[in-house]
Parts: structure tokens; sequence; C-alpha cells
């Protein structure tokens, strides 16, 4: 069985160190200090009766679920998300039996060696093809980039008062507004919309582009319960750099890239108005995007203190359709970290396999996201009817 830690026997120490180091370096936190778990990387060689981790490798990176994963035999978290990635793919396209747990064993690979055999590909390939030539036609995910810069070119000329801010704060990793970029590099781009109203549930769409496919998933981008008696910590709206890092040392998620972001503290209650804007915003090196239970009808609460938070009980995939994860998605911390582990994070985690897999071949491990209010969906009619008919379906599970 390959799973996360499983490396080839004639892969050497030196080899598992150097990988250890690499985490450590791009996550900023040693592994050591990650507890132990289902997420912690524990180098262990084994004899292997089946594939051996670097064919699984070299194998995922030729259908394309892993255009950039090194063929090291060290089954890291890179190719941890590949074989998940696959898992999905075999279970919501094909229909078939398949547990996405990054766990590689006898039926994984029997689904691999059939895709070898029939010389099968993902039904994203054309697309992107077609983004990598820059030939991609008119789709939603150029609706979407050509929103995102109406935005850009709105708040440029017109920028709200917590813009303004934004815009003469100090170095953070929350982007000026003339540093907004959503296109150089092919870096994923994630959309976050919040609501008008404030309901406390995980009821907000985030919108994933990614090589000219578009993918979303349901969350919160309310912050929950805070104790802090400066107020509850709001986001600011725009664009905001992330990397990979570690939530609370626990799992992986996405973290600022540097020193953190701004946010705006709500003292009087959790809406964000005007007058909260008074004592102008701050660096928060706190607000990560990261799991938070299973379903729409759960309560943030302390889920969240800013926190962009995702749930793990469905997605729509880039065809559009809905994939439950309920099955196999765990509700709580506990479920998710045990070990052997029986319960993933569901469609949050396909969301960390998309950037962690089929981005692999993008140049460094960032994410720019970009948080929008619903009001400026107004700018993009036919993309505002779409995010309503995805709420709709997402909102029966």
């Amino acid at each position: 069985m390959i799973e996360l830690g499983v490396c080839d026997p004639d892969v050497t120490d030196a080899a598992c160190a150097a990988y250890v180091q690499e985490v450590s370096s791009i996550t900023r936190l040693p592994l050591k200090d990650v507890p132990a778990g289902a997420d912690k990387f524990v180098a262990a060689k084994q004899q292997q009766t089946g594939m051996p981790v670097v064919e699984v490798q070299r194998t995922l990176r030729s259908l394309g679920f892993f255009p950039g994963g090194k063929t090291d035999g060290i089954c890291g978290y890179r190719t941890t998300s590949a074989i998940r990635l696959f898992q999905e793919y075999v279970r919501t396209i094909e229909k078939l039996p398949c547990t996405p747990d990054g766990r590689f064993g006898p039926q994984s690979e029997a689904h691999l060696r059939r895709w070898l055999e029939r010389g099968l590909t993902p039904y994203w390939s054309a697309t992107v093809e077609q983004w990598r030539a820059g030939a991609l036609g008119a789709s939603e995910y150029t609706s979407w980039l050509a929103l995102l810069e109406q935005v850009k070119q709105r708040d440029l000329a017109r920028p709200s008062r917590v813009l303004t801010l934004v815009n003469s704060g100090p170095a953070s990793d929350s982007r000026k507004v003339a540093n907004w970029d959503f296109r150089s590099a092919g870096t994923p781009q994630l959309i976050g919309i919040r609501r008008e109203q404030a309901t406390g549930k995980f009821d907000d769409i985030f919108v994933m582009l990614l090589k000219g496919l578009v993918f979303k998933f349901q969350g919160s981008t309310e912050p929950g319960m805070s104790e802090d008696p400066r107020g509850t910590p709001f986001l600011t709206p725009g664009q905001h750099d992330y990397h990979f890092g570690w939530h609370k040392r626990t799992y992986l998620a996405l973290r600022p890239r540097g020193n953190g972001v701004f946010v705006v503290r709500s003292k009087s209650d959790r809406r964000l108005d005007e007058g909260d804007l008074a004592n102008g915003v701050e660096v928060n090196a706190s607000i990560n995007i990261h799991w938070g239970g299973m379903g729409q009808s759960r309560d943030v609460k302390s889920w969240s203190e800013g926190c962009q938070v995702l749930n793990g009980a469905a997605y729509l995939n880039a065809l559009g359709e809905v994939v439950d994860c309920s099955s196999f998605c765990a509700v709580t911390p506990s479920e998710a970290t045990a070990v052997p582990a029986k319960k993933t994070r569901g469609a949050y985690t396909v969301l960390l396999d998309l950037v962690t897999a089929l981005a692999s071949d993008l140049p460094g491990s960032d994410l720019r996201y970009m948080l929008l209010n619903e009001a400026d969906l107004a700018l993009a009619p036919t993309l505002a009817a779409t995010l309503a008919d995805a709420k709709a379906k997402l909102v029966r599970l």
C-alpha cells in the first residue's frame, strides 16, 4: 500500500531528509513541530508488491494528473494529492468504486493500469492544452477573468474607503489595487464572494480558476466568533497572496505568503460598516484559507476568526456537476487526523489537490485569492445567474 510517507526501497535517507527540509521551507514550519497524525509525513521504506512509488508518479504525470510532479520515489504531499485527484476522477466521472483517500492499493492500481492500457485522458485535457497555447475561446473561465479586470478598473478609478486604506497601508500580502494580477504565470485564482447579509452559515461560494477550468466550492467568507476585545476581524476585499502552510500545525492549508493580510475589525457586531473603518486596517498573519467541517447547515461560529473557510460536503466540478463528498467527509478535526485515516476533508481536499497536483507544473506554490462583494456581480449578470444556480444545487446537500 502506497500512502503519505512511503518511499521506494532505493530512495536514500539523504533524499528523504532533503524532502522534509523542502516541506519545512515551503510551509515555514519545521515538520518535526507538526503533531503526529494522518497529515504528518513520516518516511517509511517498504517493499512493494505492486507498482513502486516512482512508477505511480510517472504514470500520473503522463496522464495529466501530476504534470509537474517529481518522479523521486517519495510519496510526499503532492504525490498524495495526485493519487487522490485520480481516485476522485474515477469515483465521480467514471462512477466506479474508488475512495479518494490518497492510499494507493490494488483497486487504485487496477484503475491506473486500465487507463494506461486504454489510453484514457481526463475530460479537461483539451481545455488545458488550449489554455497553454493561449487559444482558449470564450467560456465561463474567460468571463470570470473579464469580471475581475472590470472590478480592478472600477476600483482604480473610484476606490472604496476600505480600498483607499489598503492602497495607503504598510507592506502586506494584500495587494494594492494597481497590483491586482489575474493572468501572469497562470497562477491559480481563488475567488470568494461575500454575501450582502451575513448569515453565520457556510453558504458563500468560492470559485477556483485553474488552467481554463472553473470549479466551485461552498464555505464562508464571514468571521465567526471572536473574543478579541479589538473586535471581529474581516478580511478586506481585493486580492491577497497565499501560500501553502499549516493550519494550527495540524493540516495543510493556505496561509498569507509573508507577513499577513489586511483586516478591519468590527467592534459592535459581525457586520462591517463605515464606522468600523475609523481605526484603519491592520496586518494579520492568521487569516488562513482552511477546512471547516461538513455542510451548509452548520454554523460558522468558532470555525473562523476571520479565516476564509470551506466545508467538505460537496463541490461543482469543471463540468458544472454537483459532486457529493458526504459519505467520506469528516465533521470534526479528530475524524480527519485519526490514524489509520477513515475520513477525509472531502471537497476542501479536492481544492488543495487541484492546486498541488494539477497545477504542479506552474511556478512556485502560490495562489491568489480575490475577495469580491456580492454586489460586484452586477457587472456580470450571466455570472451572477451561474452563481445563483450553483448555490441552489449545493444547498440541497
